[in-house]
């Protein structure tokens, strides 16, 4: 039993949108291509289209079935109203023509310069021709245009214009009716216009579109239109108009949007997103990308694969995306980095395995708590909360053996953070007063271990801390009413 005429249109239309957007996934277009010729069933191609509508080996086809309308735009757009191709074209025949659809708009100047593209066996059995007039009916005899077949067809004509409306007025009605039905059409005339846009490189213009539909998608919700609307963004946003797009994110005036945008169309945009992170020389640049692909929530693979790039800057800005992200997948190659020779890239991963705070990841912390610079040790000790109890004993030798007064402190304050009963002990230990003379302890770091006691708000801790509170240095009883709550009375002479 031959398939209906509609699942034709989808079919082919599901086969030129993969040619056309994804071009790499071969595996995907041969399955995709034995639908269609499942579907076809050796019929060859009959398609009608103008204005009103399509007809699939001459039945009217509704817009509203899927991919429907976005076939009939694409048709148009290349200026192909009519297209027949013989049934005893073979599989290999076939396939030409549908590559020659994929091709993007304004490949080709005219209808005779898309046919020559062909072979010669091809052109033989094939007609195209441009729409018939706009007043003709989709449910109407609009078979009276013959064409011409092969090189002989007419050139297309620079000025037919299929749009009914201005694309603001389109806009306007889509804002303020994202739900009603006429949305489908007036999505069909915004891509064809946008698709102009691009064209003359007027990206700001095509991001505040693309940002509209992203507002109305939201507003419409989970309605009947919501393939109409991701349909109309997949046409409108191949990689080359990401690409473009993606750089305007650091202008302040196109920010919110381009983050917007960004975040709907996916991991293309993060993978484009994370090239100009990569190669951008500019720090407000990177920065403007790094907030961007902070939102982001699809292609964080392609973000693991960066931390391999051979570049310092590179590794330590993903690294750093890494960590704000909490990516698990990260910790095995961001573990690789722990001994790079970069102390800038050492810091970001220290933070990042900090931030991410899985189990895998405790080992090159140990490693990066030794780690010979300071701004590695005070970095990653600043990150250490209860997630990283692991690192408890790690910590509780390091602060005997650690000599910079601001790591001991943050390191005894990462004590407190973990909060369980041995870093109380420690804690304790570092907060008691010590021998009357050689073996007194420094305030600074009694008080930061009372300020740890305090963070641990445990009944042990809160122990410790009273044993403390009849100490012979002010400051210490000082530092423990505030840890209990109780700040020291001013005292008013």
């Amino acid at each position: 039993m031959l398939s209906a005429p509609g699942q034709v249109a989808f079919e082919l239309a599901s086969m030129i949108m993969l040619l056309r957007d994804r071009p790499e996934a071969r595996a995907e277009q041969a399955a995709q291509y034995r639908k269609l010729l499942a579907a076809i069933g050796g019929r060859g191609l009959d398609l009608r289209a103008n204005d009103r509508g399509l007809r699939v080996y001459g039945v009217p086809v509704l817009d509203q079935l899927p991919l429907v309308g976005a076939l009939r735009t694409h048709l148009l757009d290349r200026g192909i109203g009519e297209l027949r191709l013989a049934g005893t074209a073979t599989v290999a025949q076939l396939l030409d023509v549908v590559r020659m659809l994929g091709k993007p708009p304004r490949t080709f100047e005219s209808l005779q310069l898309m046919a020559g593209s062909l072979p010669a066996a091809v052109r033989s059995i094939l007609v195209l021709a441009p729409p018939a007039p706009d007043n003709l009916d989709v449910a109407g005899d609009w078979n009276v245009h013959e064409g011409v077949a092969g090189p002989g067809v007419p050139a297309m004509s620079s000025g037919i214009e299929r749009q009914r409306a201005e694309l603001p007025d389109h806009l306007t009605a889509i804002r303020a009716a994202p739900r009603d039905p006429s949305v489908a059409d007036r999505l069909n005339e915004v891509v064809r216009a946008v698709d102009r846009l691009a064209d003359e490189k007027k990206w700001p213009e095509v991001l505040d579109v693309a940002a509209t539909l992203v507002e109305a998608e939201q507003a419409a919700g989970a309605s009947g239109l919501s393939r109409s609307y991701g349909i109309a963004m997949r046409r409108m946003m191949p990689r080359s108009v990401v690409e473009n797009l993606a750089r305007l994110v650091p202008q302040a005036e196109h920010k919110q949007a381009g983050q917007a945008v960004m975040r709907r169309v996916g991991a293309s945009a993060t993978e484009a997103l994370l090239a100009l992170l990569a190669s951008s020389d500019r720090m407000e640049d990177r920065r403007a990308y790094f907030d961007a692909l902070r939102q982001m929530t699809e292609g964080t693979d392609l973000l693991v694969n960066m931390l391999t790039h051979d570049e310092w800057f590179v590794v330590r800005n993903v690294a750093d995306l890494a960590g704000e992200l909490r990516l698990d997948a990260a910790v095995p190659r961001l573990a690789k980095h722990a001994r790079h020779p970069d102390e800038r890239v050492r810091r970001s991963v220290a933070v990042a395995l900090a931030r991410i705070g899985v189990a895998s990841g405790l080992e090159p912390l140990r490693a990066l708590l030794r780690d010979k610079s300071p701004a590695v040790r005070l970095a990653l000790v600043q990150q250490v909360d209860a997630r990283l109890r692991g690192l408890a004993m790690s910590i509780s030798v390091a602060v005997e053996e650690e000599t910079h007064a601001e790591i001991v402190r943050e390191m005894l304050l990462a004590l407190g953070r973990i909060g369980t009963a041995e870093t109380v002990k420690v804690l304790a230990n570092a907060a008691a007063p010590g021998g009357r003379l050689l073996a007194r302890k420094p305030v600074a770091n009694r008080i930061a271990a009372i300020e740890a006691l305090g963070l641990s708000g445990s009944a042990q801790a809160e122990a410790a801390l009273r044993s403390l509170s009849d100490d012979r240095e002010a400051r210490v009883r000082d530092a423990v009413a505030k840890a209990l709550g109780n700040p020291p009375q001013t005292m008013v002479g």
